[in-house]
C-alpha cells in the first residue's frame, strides 16, 4: 500500500539502460578522470575500460529489450506463471 498520492511505480523501476548510465557516470566521475588527470591510467588501462564500459552498455541494452518483452506479455497469458516454461 502506498500513502503518497504522486506515486508513481514508475519513477522507481528505472530501465536497466538508465541504471547502467548513471553507474557508469559516477565510476567516471568519481575513480576514472580523477586518474586520468592525475596520468594514473595507461593507454591500454583505457582501452581495456572501454571495452568494460561498451559490454556493460550491451548488456544493458539487452536487458532493457528483455524488461520490454516481459512488460508486453504481463496480463496475456491463461497461465500467467507460464512465462519462463519451455
Amino acid at each position: 500500500m502506498n500513502i503518497d498520492e504522486n506515486f508513481s511505480s514508475s519513477d522507481n523501476n528505472p530501465s536497466s539502460n538508465d541504471v547502467m548510465a548513471t553507474a557508469m557516470n559516477e565510476i567516471s566521475a568519481i575513480l576514472i578522470e580523477p586518474m586520468e588527470k592525475a596520468g594514473k591510467i595507461t593507454p591500454e588501462q583505457n582501452a581495456i575500460l572501454s571495452l568494460i564500459g561498451l559490454s556493460f552498455k550491451i548488456m544493458a541494452e539487452k536487458a532493457t529489450q528483455l524488461e520490454k518483452l516481459e512488460e508486453g506479455f504481463q496480463g496475456n497469458f491463461i497461465n500467467k506463471g507460464d512465462f519462463n516454461r519451455n
